[in-house]
Protein backbone atom coordinates (compact mmCIF):
# COMPACT_ATOMS: atom_id res chain seq x y z
CA UNK A 1 0.00 0.00 0.00
CA UNK A 2 2.72 2.42 0.94
CA UNK A 3 4.61 1.56 -2.24
CA UNK A 4 1.53 2.28 -4.36
CA UNK A 5 1.07 5.69 -2.70
CA UNK A 6 4.72 6.55 -3.44
CA UNK A 7 4.33 5.58 -7.08
CA UNK A 8 1.18 7.67 -7.41
CA UNK A 9 2.78 10.71 -5.75
CA UNK A 10 5.86 10.38 -7.97
CA UNK A 11 3.68 10.31 -11.07
CA UNK A 12 1.81 13.44 -9.94
CA UNK A 13 5.09 15.33 -9.39
CA UNK A 14 6.33 14.47 -12.89
CA UNK A 15 3.02 15.48 -14.43
CA UNK A 16 3.06 18.79 -12.58
CA UNK A 17 6.66 19.48 -13.72
CA UNK A 18 5.73 18.82 -17.32
CA UNK A 19 2.70 21.12 -17.21
CA UNK A 20 4.78 24.10 -15.83
CA UNK A 21 7.57 23.71 -18.37
CA UNK A 22 10.13 22.53 -15.86
CA UNK A 23 12.47 19.74 -16.97
CA UNK A 24 14.44 17.38 -14.74
CA UNK A 25 17.77 18.89 -13.71
CA UNK A 26 16.71 22.53 -14.44
CA UNK A 27 15.67 25.08 -11.85
CA UNK A 28 12.66 27.35 -12.18
CA UNK A 29 14.88 30.26 -11.13
CA UNK A 30 16.42 30.26 -14.60
CA UNK A 31 13.09 31.34 -16.03
CA UNK A 32 13.03 34.64 -14.12
CA UNK A 33 13.98 37.90 -15.73
CA UNK A 34 17.66 38.93 -15.47
CA UNK A 35 16.86 41.92 -13.20
CA UNK A 36 14.84 42.02 -10.03
CA UNK A 37 13.60 45.45 -8.95
CA UNK A 38 15.28 48.44 -10.62
CA UNK A 39 17.65 47.94 -13.53
CA UNK A 40 21.23 48.71 -12.37
CA UNK A 41 23.22 51.60 -13.86
CA UNK A 42 25.20 50.86 -16.96
CA UNK A 43 28.68 49.62 -16.12
CA UNK A 44 31.30 52.33 -16.51
CA UNK A 45 28.73 55.15 -16.61
CA UNK A 46 30.28 58.50 -15.61
CA UNK A 47 28.59 60.66 -12.94
CA UNK A 48 26.91 63.83 -14.25
CA UNK A 49 29.20 66.85 -14.52
CA UNK A 50 28.57 69.53 -11.88
CA UNK A 51 27.37 72.87 -13.16
CA UNK A 52 30.13 75.45 -13.18
CA UNK A 53 29.06 79.06 -12.76
CA UNK A 54 30.89 81.45 -15.02
CA UNK A 55 32.57 84.35 -13.21
CA UNK A 56 30.77 87.68 -13.41
CA UNK A 57 32.38 89.86 -16.05
CA UNK A 58 32.42 93.56 -15.29
CA UNK A 59 31.27 95.55 -18.28
CA UNK A 60 30.76 99.27 -18.68
CA UNK A 61 27.10 100.10 -18.91
CA UNK A 62 24.13 101.11 -16.77
CA UNK A 63 23.04 98.44 -14.33
CA UNK A 64 25.85 96.07 -15.34
CA UNK A 65 29.43 96.91 -14.44
CA UNK A 66 28.21 100.06 -12.73
CA UNK A 67 26.43 98.02 -10.06
CA UNK A 68 28.91 95.97 -7.98
CA UNK A 69 28.09 92.33 -7.27
CA UNK A 70 27.49 93.09 -3.58
CA UNK A 71 25.50 96.23 -4.21
CA UNK A 72 26.23 99.90 -3.65
CA UNK A 73 27.26 101.22 -0.22
CA UNK A 74 25.33 103.98 1.50
CA UNK A 75 28.59 105.87 2.15
CA UNK A 76 28.47 107.95 -1.05
CA UNK A 77 27.35 111.56 -0.72
CA UNK A 78 28.85 113.37 -3.72
CA UNK A 79 30.66 113.07 -7.05
CA UNK A 80 34.05 114.73 -7.70
CA UNK A 81 35.26 115.24 -11.30
CA UNK A 82 38.96 115.31 -12.34
CA UNK A 83 41.10 115.28 -15.47
CA UNK A 84 44.25 113.21 -16.00
CA UNK A 85 46.37 116.11 -17.28
CA UNK A 86 47.61 114.15 -20.32
CA UNK A 87 45.84 113.23 -23.55
CA UNK A 88 47.78 109.96 -23.69
CA UNK A 89 46.75 108.64 -20.27
CA UNK A 90 45.17 105.21 -19.91
CA UNK A 91 43.36 103.67 -16.94
CA UNK A 92 46.07 101.00 -16.61
CA UNK A 93 48.88 103.55 -16.82
CA UNK A 94 47.29 105.69 -14.12
CA UNK A 95 46.71 102.64 -11.95
CA UNK A 96 50.35 101.56 -12.28
CA UNK A 97 51.51 105.01 -11.22
CA UNK A 98 49.15 105.18 -8.26
CA UNK A 99 50.08 101.69 -7.02
CA UNK A 100 53.80 101.52 -7.84
CA UNK A 101 54.67 105.22 -7.81
CA UNK A 102 52.56 106.42 -4.90
CA UNK A 103 52.09 103.20 -2.96
CA UNK A 104 48.29 103.32 -3.02
CA UNK A 105 46.11 100.21 -2.86
CA UNK A 106 44.57 100.72 -6.29
CA UNK A 107 43.72 103.35 -8.90
CA UNK A 108 42.71 106.46 -6.96
CA UNK A 109 39.53 107.08 -8.99
CA UNK A 110 36.38 105.02 -9.07
CA UNK A 111 35.75 105.62 -12.79
CA UNK A 112 37.78 106.83 -15.79
CA UNK A 113 36.32 108.10 -19.07
CA UNK A 114 38.43 107.77 -22.23
CA UNK A 115 39.10 110.42 -24.88
CA UNK A 116 39.78 108.12 -27.84
CA UNK A 117 43.59 108.34 -27.79
CA UNK A 118 44.79 105.55 -25.51
CA UNK A 119 41.32 104.50 -24.37
CA UNK A 120 37.99 104.58 -26.23
CA UNK A 121 36.27 107.93 -26.66
CA UNK A 122 33.50 108.08 -24.06
CA UNK A 123 34.29 104.56 -22.86
CA UNK A 124 33.86 104.22 -19.10
CA UNK A 125 36.41 102.24 -17.12
CA UNK A 126 35.14 100.82 -13.82
CA UNK A 127 37.93 100.92 -11.25
CA UNK A 128 38.68 98.37 -8.56
CA UNK A 129 37.68 100.79 -5.82
CA UNK A 130 34.14 100.98 -7.17
CA UNK A 131 33.87 97.21 -7.51
CA UNK A 132 34.87 96.82 -3.85
CA UNK A 133 33.08 100.01 -2.71
CA UNK A 134 36.36 101.32 -1.31
CA UNK A 135 37.09 104.91 -0.36
CA UNK A 136 38.79 107.00 -3.03
CA UNK A 137 42.27 108.54 -3.22
CA UNK A 138 41.54 111.50 -5.44
CA UNK A 139 40.55 114.51 -3.36
CA UNK A 140 42.53 115.05 -0.17
CA UNK A 141 41.20 117.53 2.40
CA UNK A 142 41.75 117.99 6.13
CA UNK A 143 38.72 115.86 7.02
CA UNK A 144 39.23 113.52 4.04
CA UNK A 145 35.48 113.73 3.49
CA UNK A 146 35.68 113.73 -0.30
CA UNK A 147 37.81 110.60 -0.38
CA UNK A 148 35.65 108.76 2.13
CA UNK A 149 32.28 109.84 0.73
CA UNK A 150 33.00 111.13 -2.78
CA UNK A 151 32.92 109.12 -6.01
CA UNK A 152 35.95 110.07 -8.09
CA UNK A 153 35.52 110.30 -11.89
CA UNK A 154 38.51 111.17 -14.06
CA UNK A 155 38.27 112.42 -17.65
CA UNK A 156 41.34 111.43 -19.66
CA UNK A 157 42.98 114.47 -21.27
CA UNK A 158 44.72 117.75 -20.61
CA UNK A 159 41.68 119.95 -20.16
CA UNK A 160 43.90 122.94 -19.46
CA UNK A 161 44.65 122.88 -23.21
CA UNK A 162 41.24 121.95 -24.66
CA UNK A 163 37.80 120.83 -23.62
CA UNK A 164 36.58 117.23 -23.22
CA UNK A 165 35.17 115.43 -26.24
CA UNK A 166 31.37 115.45 -26.75
CA UNK A 167 31.33 111.70 -26.05
CA UNK A 168 33.15 112.26 -22.77
CA UNK A 169 30.59 114.86 -21.70
CA UNK A 170 27.71 112.57 -22.67
CA UNK A 171 29.24 109.59 -20.87
CA UNK A 172 29.93 111.68 -17.77
CA UNK A 173 26.33 112.94 -17.69
CA UNK A 174 25.01 109.39 -18.11
CA UNK A 175 27.23 108.04 -15.34
CA UNK A 176 26.45 110.95 -13.02
CA UNK A 177 22.73 110.38 -13.61
CA UNK A 178 23.11 106.75 -12.66
CA UNK A 179 25.04 107.58 -9.49
CA UNK A 180 22.57 110.33 -8.60
CA UNK A 181 19.69 107.86 -8.90
CA UNK A 182 21.32 104.95 -7.09
CA UNK A 183 23.08 106.90 -4.33
CA UNK A 184 20.59 109.71 -3.82
CA UNK A 185 23.15 112.35 -4.83
CA UNK A 186 21.54 115.60 -6.04
CA UNK A 187 23.05 117.58 -8.92
CA UNK A 188 24.07 120.22 -6.41
CA UNK A 189 26.61 117.75 -5.03
CA UNK A 190 28.32 116.98 -8.35
CA UNK A 191 31.59 118.87 -7.84
CA UNK A 192 34.89 119.54 -9.58
CA UNK A 193 38.18 118.86 -7.81
CA UNK A 194 39.16 122.51 -7.85
CA UNK A 195 35.70 123.58 -6.74
CA UNK A 196 36.10 121.51 -3.60
CA UNK A 197 39.68 122.34 -2.59
CA UNK A 198 40.24 125.76 -4.23
CA UNK A 199 43.88 124.62 -4.59
CA UNK A 200 43.92 123.27 -8.15
CA UNK A 201 42.53 124.03 -11.60
CA UNK A 202 41.51 120.36 -12.01
CA UNK A 203 39.59 119.31 -14.08
CA UNK A 204 41.11 121.99 -16.27
CA UNK A 205 40.31 125.54 -17.39
CA UNK A 206 38.41 124.26 -20.45
CA UNK A 207 36.08 122.00 -18.52
CA UNK A 208 32.59 123.31 -17.76
CA UNK A 209 30.22 121.55 -15.41
CA UNK A 210 27.11 123.24 -16.82
CA UNK A 211 26.72 121.04 -19.96
CA UNK A 212 27.01 117.93 -17.80
CA UNK A 213 24.31 119.11 -15.40
CA UNK A 214 22.05 120.09 -18.31
CA UNK A 215 22.35 116.65 -19.88
CA UNK A 216 21.66 115.04 -16.51
CA UNK A 217 18.28 116.80 -16.46
CA UNK A 218 17.26 115.55 -19.93
CA UNK A 219 14.77 112.69 -19.70
CA UNK A 220 16.67 110.54 -22.19
CA UNK A 221 19.80 110.57 -20.06
CA UNK A 222 19.09 108.30 -17.11
CA UNK A 223 20.41 105.33 -15.23
CA UNK A 224 18.79 102.95 -17.70
CA UNK A 225 19.90 104.63 -20.92
CA UNK A 226 22.54 102.96 -23.07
Amino acid sequence: MTRKVGIILGGLVCALAASTGCAPGKSGISQLGPYLGARPDRIGRLPPRPRVRRPRVTQAGPGRGWTPARGISNRWQCVVIHHSGSDKSTPQGMRDWHVNGRGWQALGYHFVIGNGVGYGDGKIYVGERWGKQMHGAHCKTNSNHYNNHGIGICLIGNLDAHGPTPKQVSALARLASFLSDKCGIPKSRVYTHGGVTNKTACPGRYFSLSPVLRQMSVGGVSASSK
